[in-house]
């Protein structure tokens, strides 16, 4: 029997070599992506991977330490941000929604007027930094008084906030027109920024490390200079881009999952050996985690260099979107992209989701609290916690094709939520009854963590392909994805999730918690601080359940929608190719 198991798996081995070296170059039949590229996506995909995970070590929000330790700024502070910039955010989205599904390509009138736009905006933008804006009021005005007596803000600190966001969304504006024009017929929509931002970016990493902003005295001007220099920051992305960009590497369902599941799922791995020989460096630090130079050195090296490696291999991974090559794009007018999405009954469900899944913005970043402040771990033992809780989600992956065919979406995703339900019902309960035992707490705290970690990569996989699958509907739909368009359900829901943002900073000032993190030290402090906004979470994502009962797009339905695509794609393409056009970009099938 053994011996006849071993022939068999020898066999098996045997075919699976050969079967890589026959299609290493060529896909086989039925499918579009060759084995050779199986190995870029893993380099490529890896390194976008843990470049873009050790850019959240300096974030602008108050869960990143450096926001926390060093520049101190108040907690209530960045929803007050938040709300300042919303107006403004409501003008620019519209106008960003028509250039990207256009992908920059515009009527020269309305490109040289849009230009003037955003021109006008930077002017203005420069203008609010360089003026002191709030000096043209009467500094007892009930307006001026009101502003001077926001959380960690004053009047002046708010004009030059005001003027940031016009200076930041007239520079991306015009950033958008230009590099999407340049370089989407040649690099594709999701690798061009790659391609237009790293070498900025590696910059200002550099910068925001050795700039010594965080030692301005006065809190209103630290806070406004800190939202300018992370303004320009985030104006260079390095986004996960190649792997958005595999999403939409196959029209095939099957394929789509196996390079999600498999080669996608490896690529991590770099991110992993980071996850543990990072915080052995930072142990290495004179103040670990609080060392300035973490930011000065340790993660600039390790951003570049992944940054590099990035690039080496972006040109390699595809993408093969069902669309037809730019030459043929149909010039999209507004009101048909704005009308177009809103029969997207599927982007609706996504919107209803994110909606109700903002009921926990606001809250601390739980498990930051819980490493560095609970359990005060730096060094080797927090590298080994961390690694083991994220590397539980490993083996389910693997499993996910298994899973993704045995139960529909809307079992996959009901469960995921009522699992996170579950899950922080037992943190919070823990953190409440047993938040005095540092022992006990923490290790119910860990192992639930390590289960709902186990319980999140299936539904993970399968929300990336819900969303695939939402952008092949819009295109079945209205013949073009309108990614951008997309963004009408956030115009809408923008001020309710903003104003819900601002309901735990609030509960938290109450409970004596603002910008003094090292109150977080004490442990009955902590328990009211942390437990009952955990607690507000799980009821949304109980809550969250309930649209998805509504969800029907099925394996079916998703082959249906390809096969029409496909079709449309070949006879647009066929048409470009009599009249001697690239199709360079356009799906070939």
């Amino acid at each position: 029997m053994s011996n006849k198991s071993g022939g068999s798996l020898g066999s098996k081995v045997k075919s699976l070599a050969t079967e890589i070296k026959t299609h290493w170059n060529t896909p086989a039949e039925g499918k579009y992506v060759p084995y050779k590229e199986y190995k870029d996506i893993f380099i490529a995909v890896g390194s976008n991977y843990a470049g873009s995970k050790i850019l959240e070590y300096i974030g602008f929000w108050a869960s990143c330490y450096l926001i926390m330790h060093h520049y101190k700024l108040p907690y209530l502070t960045f929803s007050v941000i938040g709300i300042i910039n919303m107006p403004l955010g409501y003008i620019t989205a519209l106008i960003w929604w028509f250039v990207c599904d256009n992908l920059g390509f515009l009527p020269k009138k309305t490109e040289r007027k849009l230009y003037a736009v955003y021109m006008a905006m930077i002017v203005f933008g420069v203008s609010t930094i360089i003026f002191d804006y709030a000096s043209l009021f009467n500094p007892t005005s009930t307006f001026i008084t009101y502003l001077n007596g926001l959380e960690g803000m004053n009047a002046t600190a708010c004009f030059k906030t005001f003027g940031t966001h016009f200076l930041y969304s007239g520079w991306v504006g015009a950033r958008n027109i230009f590099w999407r024009k340049k370089l989407i017929p040649k690099f594709g929509r999701y690798k061009y920024s790659l391609y237009c931002d790293v070498v900025p970016k590696c910059i200002m990493v550099v910068l925001i490390g050795w700039l010594p902003v965080y030692n301005i005295p006065d809190v209103a001007t630290r806070v406004w200079v800190a939202n300018l220099l992370f303004a320009t920051y985030n104006v260079f992305g390095f986004a996960n881009n190649l792997e958005t960009c595999t999403k939409s590497i196959s029209p095939n369902l099957q394929e789509r999952i196996f390079v999600r599941s498999y080669p996608i799922k490896l690529s991590h791995l770099a991110h992993s050996i980071l996850a543990i020989v990072l915080p052995v460096f930072v142990g290495m630090l004179r103040y670990e985690w609080a060392d300035i130079n973490l930011y000065r050195y340790l993660i600039p090296i390790v951003f570049i260099t992944f940054a590099v490696l990035t690039m080496l291999f972006a040109g390699k991974v595809k993408e093969r979107i069902p669309q037809p090559p730019i030459e043929k794009k149909v010039q999209i007018k507004f009101w048909d992209g704005l009308f177009g999405v809103l029969r997207n009954k599927y982007l609706l469900i996504n919107t209803i989701v994110g909606l109700i899944d903002s009921l926990g913005n606001g809250m601390l970043p739980f498990v930051t609290i819980l490493y560095l402040y609970t359990f005060r771990l730096a060094g080797l033992p927090y590298a080994l916690i961390t690694t083991l809780i994220s590397f539980a989600g490993t083996p389910p992956d693997f499993l996910s094709p298994y899973f993704l065919k045995r139960f529909s979406y809307k079992q996959i995703m009901i469960f995921y939520q009522l699992s996170r339900a579950i899950g922080n019902a037992a943190i919070a309960a823990a953190i409440w009854f047993c938040g005095d035992n540092l022992s006990l707490c923490g290790t119910i705290c860990i192992v639930v963590l390590f289960l709902m970690e186990m319980t999140k990569t299936v539904p993970t996989t399968a929300g990336h392909d819900m969303n695939v699958r939402i952008g092949d509907y819009q295109m079945y739909l209205s013949g073009e994805r309108l990614e951008s368009f997309a963004g009408i359900f956030g115009w809408f829901t923008g001020p309710i999730t903003s104003f819900i943002g601002l309901i735990i900073p609030l509960f938290l000032l109450k409970f004596g918690f603002n910008s003094n993190w090292e109150v977080l030290f004490i442990d009955a402090s902590r328990r009211a601080i942390i437990a009952i906004p955990i607690i507000v979470d799980v009821i949304g994502f109980a809550l969250m359940t309930i649209p998805y009962l509504f969800w029907d797009y099925d394996s079916k339905k998703q082959n249906m929608v390809m096969e029409v695509l496909k079709r449309r794609a070949e006879v647009t393409e066929r048409k470009a190719q009599e009249e001697g056009l690239s199709t360079d970009g356009a799906y070939i099938g």
